[in-house]
């Protein structure tokens, strides 16, 4: 990815950090007038403080910049916002800014509805330093409040100290089969050099998929160019994928520090009515196709793809499979199933009923590419299957 590109811009030449933090936090932010004061809170409590916060207002249209800025005081000069002129309508853009105007060794990834623990930084930086390692990505997060599912608008989110007192939160359950689940890692653990070894655990879910698992070098990320694309979700796959496609040591760390706050008006959630639930199909379908490309992309520029075609077909089946089948097929098989075929059928007008409904996508050019990988792929394919 080129730094030149419009949403990668040069970092800002400014000399008001007069010593350069450990750890920079970006915090992208939209409508987060909420719950921000929360998760600043979070970190004002850390009992590491070599650390600033980035939070880049994506055009909010509530008073997020307001409540942020009642905060800046107590951050002592280490809290920064930046304000994008324009809506991107995607996390990815206000990241990637955050990324160009970091001053920190690593970059921290923290949503404006989450929490961290008070000893999260502390935690990650001293892995990062012991272990040198580009990325360090934590193997689970936090997600429930006293044993029970709770939306972050629930009164019961108040109190910041039972909020992030590891005592009343859960542990985020893996919904994988058994055999499929990571092993549960008593110590830091270093992943091995081979990238085959790599795309094996990924592709088999050994992985989070959130970009707020993984704890990186900024130098890392800017050296190899590692930005989120343009998509309106699932852009931290591919950003989680490159880190660890490209990753000299890449950590897998057992610490639970994140504390992931659901929120009533996610952006994962559907529609609940036939038109609304049309267009949430076709903006899973757009983003299942700008995922496609950016992932052709990256793995035409590294040479281990070249010829292993196996593998470069695991890695797109496994972001189709993963991305449908969560976001499109698990929320309308049963709920809005008397939509989906007219949808389908208009969509994808064939012969092949089967076929259409296999697609399910605008992508017909990605999945011609797919079924030519697919036909060198039998050997891994059959692997996968007999092991799911």
């Amino acid at each position: 990815m080129s730094s030149k590109n419009k949403n990668h811009p040069r970092k800002p030449d400014t000399n008001f950090v007069e010593k350069k933090p450990l750890v920079s936090v970006i915090i992208p932010v939209y409508n987060s007038a909420k719950f921000i004061s929360q998760t600043l809170e979070s970190l004002l409590y850390q009992t590491m403080k070599n650390f600033e916060v980035i939070a880049v207002d994506d055009c909010s249209t509530d008073n997020s910049v307001e409540v942020i800025a009642s905060s800046a005081e107590k951050f002592g000069g280490r809290l920064h916002v930046i304000k994008l002129p324009k809506n991107s309508g995607t996390p990815g853009l206000p990241r990637n800014i955050g990324i160009q105007f970091a001053h920190g060794k690593y970059i921290a990834f923290l949503d404006s509805d989450d929490l961290y623990t008070k000893t999260a930084l502390e935690e990650l930086s001293t892995l990062a330093e012991e272990y040198q390692a580009d990325v360090v990505h934590l193997d689970d997060t936090f997600k429930v409040f006293n044993g029970i599912p709770m939306s972050v608008d629930a009164p019961a989110f108040t109190d910041i100290n039972a909020l992030t007192n590891p005592g009343n939160l859960g542990f985020t359950e893996w919904r994988l089969p058994l055999l499929l689940r990571p092993q549960p890692l008593s110590a830091p653990t270093l992943k091995p050099d081979t990238l085959a070894e790599r795309i094996n655990f990924w592709v088999t879910w050994k992985y989070r998929l959130g970009v707020c698992s993984n704890f990186c070098r900024r130098d890392f990320l800017i050296l190899n160019q590692i930005f989120f694309p343009e998509m309106f979700a699932a852009e931290d796959q591919i950003f989680n994928f490159k880190c660890l496609c490209l990753a000299k040591n890449f950590l897998r760390a057992p610490n639970v520090v994140y504390i992931i706050r659901p929120r009533a008006d996610s952006i994962s959630r559907g529609e609940k009515n036939i038109q609304d639930a049309e267009a949430y199909f076709r903006k899973w379908l757009k983003v299942i196709n700008s995922g496609f490309n950016e992932l052709e992309k990256f793995m035409a520029q590294i040479p281990f793809f070249e010829k292993q075609l196996s593998r470069r077909y695991a890695v797109l089946e496994f972001f189709f499979t993963c991305t449908f089948n969560r976001q499109i097929a698990g929320k309308y098989e049963k709920s809005h199933a008397p939509l989906i075929y007219p949808f389908l059928k208009k969509e994808f007008p064939s012969e092949t009923a089967a076929l259409s409904a296999y697609l399910f996508n605008t992508m017909n050019s990605c999945w011609l590419q797919i079924v030519r990988l697919k036909q060198e792929n039998k050997e891994l394919k059959k692997k996968l299957q007999g092991a799911i």
